[in-house]
């Protein structure tokens, strides 16, 4: 098949090919939302009048299912609607990174980082890139999830490469590599403040530490980065290629000659990097004491209001520079220019509006039915009455969350209840609660991609279908398998070995206590 041919004849085979086949049953992701919501109602009444409960470790009190199907439920989810719509954590982040993209966009910035990253000229590089930045985006909280699978779609677009490859590989790298980072986030010092306390429980004298599992999460994105580019490179795109998907999107090869960048946009480029390094250097100094991104006295600066202001700094690290280069290669003549350029990119956001609205909507009563708490606690139990010890233990827990996270996505609320008995349990097997902690970080990485809770799993449905209106919800499903099972199998390996060789997985932070 000649390149930018459809084949829509073409299908997955064996268990990826029945993914993709019940998946795509679904004719618009909306219908995902849709039935979720009435299951969630249906199994909230049928639950709760088998009076189903768990006890709650965390609190000691029980935790039962709540039916949502009675006159004072159904009340509240109408009441809440719009509530819950305009309360949906992704739709705002969307909304005001758009912004900024559309400067940056309308202006031409991307189109000329684009003939730069042409120059490279090299597969692996690229991809390779792609995975240690997408690892490494839980710097930036959840906005990753928004912000950079589309910038690779228009990446492996801008250079001759299937856009849906460069989407599933940028979603693949945020959300399953979401554990590991080159810097200690708000995201460690959070669980930690939560092993510390379970800890204590066992040895009142134990001190956890934001960077207790930091040399193994540093080295785990030189390790994952590989493995991803690897998926990317010999699976994905390859498979979309035959089965012909994302090759009508009007694919713009850049050749040599294209790549060559004028004078004045060479100016532009320049100058609007010294604005974005300018940017950074003032954000930077109003983390001093006294300024607005200032922690409070003795916290850290990743506690404090920074990381709390992403999408808004996300908006301006995208505009700045945007005008910069439009204001000097003259695609931007006055202010009024960008907002014709921001009107432009939020035009494409229609679709993903509406799915905002049916996915808040299943998401909010699918909380407060307490389904997926009972879920997590449940399989903690579980998982506590195997009787494994050591390593063995490790691995099977960082499974059981993996499947925990299909239900709760919240790293923090998972936590709050599966470290107040996994945390007392391995220590007096002897294992330290950082290595704990780090197994937990696999296990809520793995399955991201996989996850209907995960708001930002609408993002990606929505993009992939501007890209290629047949790429469905069972499309995204079966080309994400390939990234977790990887993912999953070479993480547990790596830490297994971590663990038995004994390595710090931080600064005085060892796998077994003793």
């Amino acid at each position: 098949m000649k390149k930018g041919e459809i084949n829509s004849e073409v299908k997955m085979k064996g268990f990826l090919g029945w993914v993709e086949y019940m998946g795509n049953k679904i004719p618009h992701p909306v219908y995902l939302f849709i039935w979720f919501f009435g299951l969630t109602l249906i199994l909230s009444a049928v639950l709760s009048y088998a009076k189903i409960s768990v006890i709650n470790p965390a609190t000691k009190e029980p935790v039962t299912v709540v039916n949502l199907l009675t006159a004072k439920g159904i009340a509240n989810i109408f009441m809440n609607m719009v509530k819950e719509f305009a309360n949906f954590p992704p739709l705002g982040m969307v909304l005001v990174c758009t912004i900024g993209l559309g400067v940056a966009n309308g202006g031409g910035l991307l189109q000329a980082t684009l003939k730069l990253a042409s120059l490279a000229n090299s597969k692996v590089l690229t991809t390779l890139l792609v995975f240690i930045i997408g690892i490494n985006g839980n710097i930036a909280g959840d906005a990753a999830f928004v912000i950079f699978p589309p910038l690779v779609a228009i990446l492996f677009k801008g250079t001759g490469r299937n856009p849906l490859a460069g989407l599933f590989a940028g979603f693949a790298s945020v959300a399953c590599g979401f554990g590991a980072n080159f810097l200690v986030g708000s995201a460690d010092a959070a669980l930690a403040g939560m092993t510390e306390a379970a800890a204590k429980l066992i040895d009142p004298n134990y001190v956890a530490s934001p960077a207790m599992g930091y040399y193994f999460l540093f080295v785990s994105v030189l390790f994952l980065a590989p493995i991803g580019t690897w998926v990317t490179l010999r699976y994905v795109e390859p498979k979309l290629s035959e089965m012909g998907l994302g090759m009508n999107a009007n694919v713009e090869n850049l050749k040599a000659g294209d790549s060559n960048l004028s004078p004045l946009e060479l100016k532009g480029l320049k100058l609007a990097l010294f604005s974005l390094l300018a940017f950074f250097a003032i954000v930077a100094l109003m983390t001093l004491p006294g300024l607005p991104f200032a922690p409070e006295k003795g916290k850290a600066v990743v506690t404090g209001p920074l990381l709390k202001s992403v999408p808004p700094l996300i908006l301006l690290m995208f505009f700045i520079p945007g005008y910069v280069y439009g204001k000097i290669v003259g695609t931007i003549k006055n202010f009024g220019d960008t907002i014709k350029m921001m009107n432009n990119e939020m035009k494409g956001l229609a679709s993903f509006v509406v799915i905002c609205f049916f996915a808040a909507q299943f998401i909010a009563v699918f909380r407060d039915s307490n389904i997926g708490l009972i879920v997590a606690i449940a399989g903690g139990n579980f998982l506590k009455a195997i009787g494994l010890q050591g390593v063995p233990l490790l691995i099977v827990f960082v499974l059981v969350v993996g499947c925990i996270n299909m239900f709760i996505g919240s790293a923090s609320a998972k936590w709050a209840i599966l470290s107040t008995i996994f945390v007392p349990m391995l220590m007096i097997a002897g294992v330290n609660p950082a290595a704990t902690q780090a197994a937990y970080r696999i296990g809520d990485s793995i399955t991201n991609n996989l996850t209907p809770t995960l708001p930002y799993l609408a993002v990606i449905l929505t993009y992939a279908q501007e890209y290629d209106p047949r790429a469905k919800t069972g499309t995204v499903m079966a080309f994400m398998i390939p990234y977790t099972i990887a993912f999953a199998i070479a993480w547990l390996i790596f830490l297994a070995l971590w663990l038995l060789l004994n390595l710090p997985l931080g600064p005085g932070y060892y796998g077994f206590l003793g």
